[in-house]
């Protein structure tokens, strides 16, 4: 199905392939391993499409229910969908090994990289100008089919294996895993970052010279996150209510399920006479994890849990607006896009001072970051809040004030520029740096 073409001048990017390959944009985030980077993806070709960019997102089915969209079979059993005038996701099928080891794609790039350069080159005969991978077993497909379509490639780590581990030494982590992210930032013509602590990671561990690092920082549908209209209910005072609290994301260790759970049991230790009310929205993600039920138990708060499914855009906005505050204890984030979803609404979040966490929560200001993971911290930067509602909010109204710089959009004007900088810097000859803000 052909697409139209985007329009530019000579140095713009009219066609660029978002290469997401061990998780599908199109799934649910919280669902396997769909998080942010899915949101990211899906996105930011959304955006670039409506500013006039021609853009392919190439998956794999992993994440991805057959008959998911609009879509029609390749000779391959690869199938194609157009989800926009200038925007189509080809859709790779994978083995029932990977299926059940999603490690195991690592073994499958080189055929995934000669597929999806088969499936692209059949959609549609322009050029691509960019191929933008993320995370890094795209990244390493993504060096062979950017040679292959004589296209630059642009990298977006989403995490970085070093700074997990660093974070949590007891994390998951593939032992291929830093020299494949050595080889992308050696080889691509731009990385991108999310913050400005990202950026530094990516001089600090991979040598990476800061003007081939682009920062292009998330953002999100102000349309659907926004706050209450009218009256906001969450101005009254806990002590004549509930005090609501949220904690969305994968069921993993990494993400600290454990530390919200237990953290809320010790608040109602410290306030006894206090209702609270912990919904938790998300599902169990990975070999490591965790049962939340068994948790609550231990933590004393079976009575006060509510469990929810992964929830879809506008049901987890609805979630933020009848929140008190977000839990991101989380052991390391690259952004932390929950956090922002959660500013958006005028929810309040507290976060662990790491990543982009730390520059995303203004401490202080619109949330509370926490230097630790001990639970007993964070009920104490609880039971802070509650005594001084006016804290509240400050917060409240300070959030969602921030949260209006951010965009999809927006991102999508920084992408650009990455795309255009690197298009300038490399086309015809030998590989220079390019420079990026």
């Amino acid at each position: 199905m052909p697409i139209e073409s985007g329009v530019g001048p000579d140095a713009a990017a009219r066609r660029v392939v978002m290469l997401s390959l061990h998780t599908s944009p199109l799934a649910q985030a919280g669902t396997g391993d769909a998080g942010g980077l899915n949101v990211y993806v899906n996105q930011l070709a959304h955006a670039l499409a409506e500013r006039g960019t021609t853009v392919d997102i190439v998956t794999t089915d992993l994440d991805v229910a057959p008959g998911q969209g609009p879509e029609f079979a390749t000779q391959s059993g690869d199938r194609r969908a157009a989800l926009h005038p200038r925007l189509r996701v080809h859709v790779l099928q994978v083995c029932q090994n990977c299926r059940e080891d999603k490690s195991r794609l690592l073994r499958c790039i080189a055929d995934l990289s000669q597929r999806a350069l088969v499936s692209l080159k059949s959609a549609d005969p322009h050029p691509v100008d960019v191929v933008h991978s993320h995370y890094w077993l795209s990244g390493l497909a993504g060096i062979s089919l950017a040679a292959s379509l004589g296209a630059e490639l642009v990298h977006t780590m989403h995490t970085i294996g070093a700074v997990k581990l660093e974070r949590d030494p007891d994390a998951a982590e593939d032992p291929q895993r830093h020299r494949a992210e050595q080889q992308i930032a050696a080889a691509a013509s731009a990385l991108t970052a999310n913050t400005r602590r990202e950026a530094a990671d990516l001089q600090r561990i991979f040598d990476a010279p800061p003007e081939r690092i682009a920062m292009v920082q998330p953002g999100t549908a102000l349309g659907t996150f926004h706050p209450p209209t009218g009256v906001d209910p969450r101005l009254t005072p806990p002590t004549q209510r509930t005090l609501r609290l949220a904690f969305a994301g994968r069921l993993q260790p990494h993400k600290g399920p454990q530390v919200a759970v237990a953290a809320v049991g010790r608040l109602r230790s410290r306030l006894p006479h206090l209702k609270v009310e912990l919904t938790v929205a998300g599902r169990q993600s990975g070999p490591d994890s965790v049962d939340i039920s068994a948790l609550a138990h231990d933590a004393g708060i079976s009575d006060i849990l509510v469990t929810k499914k992964p929830l879809p855009h506008p049901d987890l906005a609805e979630l933020f607006r009848t929140s008190d505050a977000l839990l991101v204890p989380s052991y390391s984030e690259s952004f932390g896009l929950v956090a922002l979803e959660a500013k958006a609404c005028g929810t309040p979040v507290l976060a662990h001072n790491v990543g982009g966490l730390a520059e995303l929560v203004d401490h202080g200001r619109s949330g509370i970051l926490i230097d630790s993971l001990d639970p007993e911290d964070w009920a104490a930067a609880l039971e802070k809040l509650v005594s001084d509602w006016n804290l509240w909010t400050a917060f409240s109204r300070a959030a969602a004030d921030l949260a209006r710089g951010y965009s999809w959009d927006a991102t999508a004007l920084q992408a650009q520029a990455a795309y255009e900088r690197v298009l300038t810097a490399y086309s015809g000859s030998a590989r220079q740096p390019c420079t990026s803000d």
